[in-house]
């Protein structure tokens, strides 16, 4: 049985936003981070931090050189299956 000091629930409407992505909307930011960062003098060279963003420009490119050899394989496969449908 509810108290008076227990919190009201109140459901509200909240219209459905979808969102299209797409791998390379994801990764073209981090293959560029490197650079963006040690041109802004945000990262002090040979630094643990500056290793660690350059390894994770150079694993985005990689996967996106990966995403885009399976693309040219089967255009499909990387589709999201609810890619084609409308509400």
């Amino acid at each position: 049985m509810p108290t008076p000091t227990d919190p009201q629930m109140i459901q509200v409407p909240v219209e459905r936003i979808d969102i299209n992505l797409t791998l390379e909307d994801l990764l073209t930011p981090l293959t560029n981070i490197h650079t963006r960062h040690t041109q802004a003098k945000l990262l002090v060279p040979g630094s643990d931090v500056d290793q660690d963003v350059k390894q994770l420009a150079q694993l985005a490119k990689q996967l996106k050189d990966v995403a885009s050899r399976i693309q040219r394989a089967n255009p499909s496969l990387l589709v999201s299956p609810s890619a084609n449908t409308k509400k």
